[in-house]
């Protein structure tokens, strides 16, 4: 029986992570469904920032990546490149990743109705209220040409009832939505580190794009003012320059807060799984790849309740915050300062049994199949 042939158009994949993650989860739908599909991957040779990856990458010609799958990393993207690469592999279906990226999800929607081939639009959380504040004029001009170039004949993709629901808000009622969750990396084994006493630092560790939308600078200042009980060590690429320079400021005279560089979606586990607790008062999330990677690394989290994730308070993983309330992040790390060794050993262990939980509960070739339907 042949494989079903699916063109996946995103402008970064694997070895490229800058760009969060849409790629970690691209990446993992493509090693989960490896036996049944021909993945035909068009990326761009360099990451969102420009940077090249270490490896050398073969240019202007299919090559096969971890997972067998097809990639062409092209130095740019065009209308004609992206519809002579479609015809010449004649895909089952069109799976376009992302709305605004108009090399790829432009471009990808009408080639892929001058050819006929059935689309698959997976906005990655890019409709969401907050994501469309930046940019408003820009991203409001683009969505009525997309809107436009839409034959009222694709099926949408949506993470979750939430992106259901923006996708119905901006597009209407009548478009076809399937639900299917991203699909995270597989929980790792348990990891257990005490929790310090008095003399030592309880370890922070905040993991994300770096811009506004995660909120930084409030872990930054509650470190700060927490004294000399915490440290916080800041992985990511930086995706807004002025917020950074903003952070870097409020930074400047602690000792205690250090920026670690980005670093690469295979290393997350190891460098999560050294830290106390994962800090990331984010003002929203499609998924959170960061967020499940702490709690089955067995790293209890401190979040937004705007994420996908329910209920770590209640199963005791971690510890919501409110964004309304100044104070909130305060109250949690001095309610953190007076644990005892064995009321953390249990958070760790709870962070891993939810990841677990979690994963194990999902079916995600059933909740995929709209994939592989004709």
């Amino acid at each position: 029986m042949s494989k079903r042939k699916i063109f996946l158009l995103y402008p970064y994949y694997w070895p490229h992570f800058r760009s969060g993650g849409p790629v970690q989860s691209l990446f993992n739908l493509v090693k989960t469904f490896a036996d049944t599909v021909d993945y035909y991957i068009i990326s761009l040779n360099k990451d969102v920032d420009g940077s090249l990856p270490v490896e050398t990458l073969q240019l202007a010609k299919w090559s096969k990546g971890a997972n067998e799958e097809n990639i062409y990393y092209a130095s740019s993207l065009s209308p004609a490149f992206i519809y002579t690469r479609m015809k010449e592999v004649n895909p089952d279906v069109v799976l376009i990743n992302g709305i605004f990226h108009w090399n790829t999800s432009l471009f990808g929607l009408i080639a892929a109705r001058f050819l006929g081939i059935k689309v698959i639009l997976s906005p990655r959380g890019m409709l969401q209220a907050w994501a469309l504040q930046r940019g408003k004029w820009k991203k409001k001009i683009y969505l009525t040409l997309f809107k436009n170039v839409l034959s009222k004949n694709e099926i949408w993709h949506a993470t979750d009832q939430q992106e259901k629901e923006d996708i119905y808000k901006i597009f209407g009622s009548n478009q076809v939505v399937h639900i299917a969750a991203n699909i995270p990396r597989h929980v790792s084994v348990f990891n257990s580190i005490a929790l310090p006493d008095i003399h030592q630092k309880i370890k922070l560790v905040f993991l994300s794009l770096i811009n506004p939308n995660k909120n930084l600078h409030l872990i930054i200042e509650a470190v700060k003012s927490a004294g000399d009980k915490y440290s916080l060590d800041i992985y990511g690429p930086v995706a807004d320059g002025k917020y950074w320079l903003e952070c870097q400021k409020a930074m400047e005279g602690v000792s205690d807060i250090t920026y670690r560089g980005s670093v690469p979606p295979w290393d997350v586990p190891g460098i999560l799984s050294q830290y106390h607790f994962f800090v990331l008062p984010t003002q929203g999330e499609n998924f959170g790849h960061a967020i499940f990677d702490a709690l089955s690394s067995s790293v209890p989290v401190i979040i937004s309740r705007n994420t996908p994730w329910s209920d770590i308070d209640k199963d005791g993983a971690g510890f919501y915050l409110d964004l309304q309330e100044n104070k909130s992040i305060d109250t949690i790390l001095c309610a953190i300062s007076k644990m005892t060794p064995e009321d953390y050993h249990k958070y760790r262990i709870s962070a891993h049994e939810y990841s677990t939980a979690y994963w194990e509960t999902r079916n995600y070739k059933q909740d995929c199949q709209f994939l592989f339907e004709s």
